[in-house]
């Protein structure tokens, strides 16, 4: 890729492989981490962007507390969730909107937005959940090439919105490249986008990337802006995927709009777990420590491996294994040695622009250990 710099270093690194998964050590209050809930045999699982590190253990108490109750319908818990987030995002209550993971804000966007004649503006090689919908449901995506070091290209993206661009949507940290965008170039582009456009910005991955969440946030546009809409997930740092919570954050005229496709609310002990892990700062520090730990890792092997790779900043790291290897021959052979991965996930390129390049999600350092050891065998064969 001829505009983009990548970390590029040489080198070989020689490790066994590691057959057995270990749990990482607790933390003072209490944090103890649980393989996941697999057959003892089941391949390592570094495709789908799971948090290895646990969950609040806050939260995993109120669950228990409160499991009793579980034969009636929510009472107060949503209200109390949500009012937990206001407070998080600094907006009123009427401004947020609870849904089972962060999925359905992007399911629910595109059906309030996309129509024939309509277009969405968003990045190549960016998350296609809502892209997708959004073409399914007659509307057309308008895709910028990906920026220097495969970050975004807001001037590029500005010269795409046109009389008839309804959206912008921008994952960040991008999905699957894992860059970070500029927070003053992100906000200076979003101030400029004509009001009429709703501006999406994706940030469930945000609470792990190396910089302060608070300098990275575009929630408090909000406020500002009545076109900005936030989504979360609990999924990641919070590391609650199987529970199923997410939010947006936006005007609540947007929230009006796409509420007709709302697809429910977390259920009743995940919106009780949720408002506890917010709670939990602790925790939220122990897993974003983690993340920063096992991603640094597999950057300096990489390094070490002359490997190329875009910045990471998310739960996974994008590469380009080299070797005349491509991404799904790699997904392929990692899968022989018990371990999944994910290949290119092309979007908005010529189809094969990306075939040599894979994604890694990060798991816990034995899983990550284990997959670089596979790595350099796989290369060396």
């Amino acid at each position: 890729m001829k505009n983009a710099t990548y970390h590029h270093r040489s080198g070989l690194c020689r490790l066994g492989l590691i057959l057995g998964l270990a749990a990482i050590a607790p933390l003072a209050h209490a944090v103890q981490v649980q393989p996941a809930p697999t057959d003892p045999d089941s391949p390592i699982r570094l495709s789908s962007n799971e948090n290895a590190f646990g969950f609040s253990p806050a939260a995993k108490r109120a669950m228990l507390e409160n499991i009793d109750a579980g034969s009636y319908y929510n009472r107060n818990n949503i209200t109390d969730l949500i009012n937990q987030i206001s407070r998080r995002e600094n907006v009123p209550a009427n401004h947020i909107l609870t849904t089972a993971g962060s999925g359905p804000v992007l399911m629910m966007t595109a059906l309030a937005y996309a129509e024939p004649g309509k277009n969405a503006v968003t990045t190549a090689m960016g998350y296609t959940q809502l892209t997708r919908r959004f073409e399914l449901q007659g509307g057309e995506i308008k895709y910028a090439p990906l920026g220097p070091d495969m970050g975004y290209d807001f001037d590029a993206l500005a010269a795409l919105i046109d009389e008839n661009t309804v959206l912008v949507y921008i994952c960040n940290p991008n999905n699957p490249t894992g860059t970070l965008a500029d927070p003053r170039a992100l906000r200076r582009f979003i101030l400029s986008v004509p009001p009429r456009v709703l501006v999406f910005v994706d940030e469930a991955y945000l609470e792990i990337s190396d910089t302060p969440f608070e300098t990275n946030t575009m929630a408090p546009l909000v406020r500002l802006r009545p076109n900005v809409l936030i989504s979360r997930t609990f999924s990641k740092c919070f590391g609650m995927a199987g529970f199923r919570i997410g939010y947006a954050v936006a005007n609540p005229a947007i929230l009006e709009k796409i509420s007709p496709y709302h697809m429910g609310a977390p259920t009743y002990l995940s919106a009780i777990a949720a408002r506890e892990a917010l709670l939990d700062t602790q925790f939220m520090e122990y897993s974003k420590r983690h993340y920063q730990e096992v991603r640094n890792y597999v950057k300096a092997e990489f390094d070490k491996m002359g490997i190329q790779y875009a910045d990471p900043q998310g739960a996974f790291v994008f590469f380009r294994p080299g070797n005349g290897l491509s991404g799904d021959a790699l997904r392929d052979a990692m899968a022989q040695h018990g371990i999944l991965i994910s290949g290119s996930r092309e979007s908005g390129v010529e189809p094969g622009s990306f075939a040599d390049w894979a994604r890694v999600s990060l798991g816990n350092m034995d899983e990550m250990k284990a997959f670089i050891a596979a790595l350099n065998e796989i290369l060396k064969s």
